[in-house]
């Protein structure tokens, strides 16, 4: 009875937490990302509510991301340049102002027109191919 049970809670927890699992997209390579994004939201989860962004985010296939438009928590606009790699199928910014530091994204959904990462400061980011 006590096996039982315990297979039971199992199963129930799996289809319970199963919804959430990540869909993890592991990338290749740069070539997967190269262009210009817009950042719609950012989220701390996906069943948060989100937080406007519309900023622009260029992965080059040198290396370089540039972010720039209105930056929330500056309260202005600007532009950053920082390099970028793809490590363990996940993309690696580097941290601004940490030398040797990272900030981690793994890539939570991909179609040619959207993108959805996963990590960094703010959870989720939701993006539109531009």
């Amino acid at each position: 009875m006590k096996l039982w049970l315990t297979g039971t809670i199992s199963i129930i927890v799996l289809f319970m937490t199963g919804s959430t699992v990540c869909a993890e997209v592991v990338l290749k390579d740069k070539s997967e990302i190269v262009g210009t994004w817009l950042l719609e939201s950012v989220a701390p989860a996906l069943d948060r509510p989100r937080i406007e962004e519309n900023r622009i985010w260029e992965f080059r296939l040198d290396g370089k991301i540039v972010t720039s438009g209105y930056n929330r928590h500056f309260h202005s606009t600007d532009s950053q340049e920082s390099n970028y790699h793809i490590e363990n199928g996940k993309i690696a910014t580097d941290w601004p102002g940490r030398p040797g530091k990272t900030i981690d994204y793994t890539v939570y959904e991909k179609t040619n027109d959207t993108l959805i990462l996963q990590g960094g400061l703010e959870g989720f980011y939701f993006f539109r191919k531009q």
